[in-house]
């Protein structure tokens, strides 16, 4: 069995559709977006933590907790739908009785919404309504995974979509996915948004799993600012349209999926990054030689979110001191005299102390586009690594005007 990459996004996966259209949340661009699935897909979902919870992540949570099935889901960017009380909830009810309606979905509970945008303003539901009718009208024949990457962006500059195909001895089956995310980031159990679909046939608790597993490994390792957003949601659909056997967790198939899988989501989350509002450097944090997994977490992301440390890989500047400083603070029990730093492989301290190494040649380091930072605590085997961004001056433009 083997596995490659492919080049288009959720059109590869069989009976998936998916488009985007203006329907006017947003002046001239693509704000709306519907992926339906023919045959309905097995689904699950993992949701933000964020205690102040949006009103489509509270319905869609609700529904999957009823039937676990997902054959339409309809996404809006340009406003969140959080924070607006029992309306927002009214409104994002009304999203999904619509689109059932529209798309001739014969249970309301596999009907999925999600928001996306700013955060205390209401949905133009007439709008919404219009919009999904225009997509209705475009399918089957005319599916486009690009335009509903495009249509659930923010600040997003670019779409993020991936796709992979696994051939298996029963048949080829095909995962793909979508994502948004560009500010607002730090996830905790899911991202920004993110959708996956596979014409695969998991079993329900397969499907749980994988998405757990890969949610784990790819959208719970990045980082832009450190705040998690009351929206974040990753949802994996399962529709069967390959026509090859149910998969369980003791198929051998399982091993190769997997790795199909965590490899698009892993893309999906790093795309993210790359796309981070203003940012320059993507850099991956890599923590080592700590007491725990738990305590190399800490360490890691004390060292990515640290504005001073954001700051220092903007300007390119060698200022180690501040790494050391982050992972200091951060809980962590090691021995400051055991620490070693590396940067793209260049030695910047080793046990505790500058490294004998020219300013020069830490600044050509500092140059470098992609930067991987890792920092040896020296005291036991565990390890964690996430990715960030750093933080420019465009980053604190976009913010800072936002609404």
């Amino acid at each position: 069995m083997e596995w490659k990459v492919l080049q288009n996004s959720l059109d590869e996966v069989r009976g998936i559709y998916a488009q985007g259209v203006k329907c006017g949340i947003k002046k001239d661009k693509k704000d709306l977006a519907v992926i339906y699935s023919n045959p309905p897909a097995k689904a699950w979902g993992v949701f933000t933590q964020n205690l102040f919870q949006a009103a489509p992540v509270v319905v869609t949570r609700e529904h999957l907790r009823k039937a676990s099935t997902i054959q339409v889901l309809v996404v809006n960017s340009g406003i969140a739908n959080a924070c607006t009380g029992e309306r927002g909830i009214e409104d994002a009810q009304e999203v999904a009785k619509e689109a059932a309606l529209v798309f001739g979905v014969p249970d309301l509970s596999w009907v999925s919404v999600a928001s996306t945008g700013v955060i205390g303003e209401l949905l133009p539901i007439d709008k919404i309504k219009q919009g999904l009718r225009d997509i209705r009208s475009l399918f089957p024949n005319q599916s486009s995974g690009h335009n509903a990457a495009l249509a659930i962006m923010t600040t997003d500059t670019v779409p993020k979509e991936r796709a992979v195909e696994i051939k298996t001895p029963q048949g080829v089956v095909r995962i793909a996915g979508i994502a948004k995310g560009a500010g607002m980031i730090k996830p905790n159990m899911a991202t920004m948004l993110a959708f996956i679909a596979t014409d695969a046939d998991l079993e329900i608790s397969l499907l749980r799993s994988l998405l757990f597993g890969a949610v784990e490994q790819s959208f719970n390792r990045i980082t832009v600012d450190g705040d998690t957003s009351t929206n974040d949601m990753v949802l994996f659909m399962s529709n069967g349209a390959s026509g090859t056997p149910l998969i369980d967790d003791r198929n051998p198939v399982v091993p190769v999926f997997k790795e199909a899988l965590f490899w698009l989501t892993r893309e999906l989350a790093k795309d993210i990054v790359k796309d981070a509002e203003g940012a320059t450097k993507f850099v991956t944090v890599e923590v080592r030689g700590a007491r725990s997994r738990e305590e190399a977490r800490l360490c890691a992301y004390a060292i990515a979110e640290s504005p001073l440390v954001k700051t220092a890989f903007f300007g390119e500047d060698p200022n180690w001191g501040r790494i050391l400083a982050a992972a200091g603070r951060c809980g962590a029990k090691f021995s400051p005299q055991e620490v070693k730093l590396e940067i793209n492989g260049q030695l910047f301290v080793e046990r505790g102390v500058a490294a004998e190494v020219s300013r020069e040649v830490l600044e050509k380091i500092m140059q470098n586009k992609e930067l991987h930072v890792l920092l040896d605590l020296g005291s036991d085997n565990a390890s964690f690594q996430v990715w960030t961004s750093d933080f420019s001056l465009d980053y604190v433009k976009i913010n800072s005007h936002y609404t």
